[in-house]
């Protein structure tokens, strides 16, 4: 006699709760008035902030900031309002994603070859590979850093 098939298990659904405002846990913060003796070995492990200059800015005299427009990037992570950290100071290699200056228009591109030859790629189809040979193109520098904000 064939066994009758299990009945399906109703799956479970998690109830949502509303999202509300509350205090992160984290500890106080102390100061010290004056220092005197040796330093505490708990030293080393008090908190420490975090410094996005000393992250994400490696050569301070020849870094800028830009703001990308377009939709060309987008598929390499890229997006209209991103704040770019450009370095001028790095040496461009395949793959670097660049800003350049490319018959008067500022572009963020990637360096690449295309059928054998370096161009500038976008990562929307849209937008055919831009050939560098017999262009006036001029490397602004390398983008070292993308900071892309979810809130507005």
């Amino acid at each position: 006699m064939p066994s009758q098939p299990a009945p399906l298990a109703m799956p479970l659904v998690a109830t949502a709760f509303p999202l509300t405002s509350q205090p992160l846990p984290f500890p106080p913060l102390t100061g010290r008035a004056g220092f005197s003796g040796f330093p505490s070995p708990a030293q080393d492990y008090e908190p420490r902030t975090l410094d996005l200059n000393t992250r994400l800015i490696k050569h301070p005299t020849q870094t800028f900031y830009l703001t990308a427009t377009g939709d060309s990037m987008e598929g390499w992570g890229i997006f209209e309002g991103d704040l770019l950290v450009v370095d001028r100071s790095v040496t461009p290699r395949l793959g670097h994603t660049v800003v350049a200056m490319f018959d008067e228009e500022v572009l963020i591109k990637r360096y690449a070859l295309y059928c054998g030859t370096p161009h500038l790629c976008s990562a929307h189809p849209h937008y055919p590979p831009l050939p560098l040979e017999g262009t006036n193109c001029q490397l602004w520098g390398v983008v070292r850093a993308v900071i892309h904000e979810y809130l507005p």
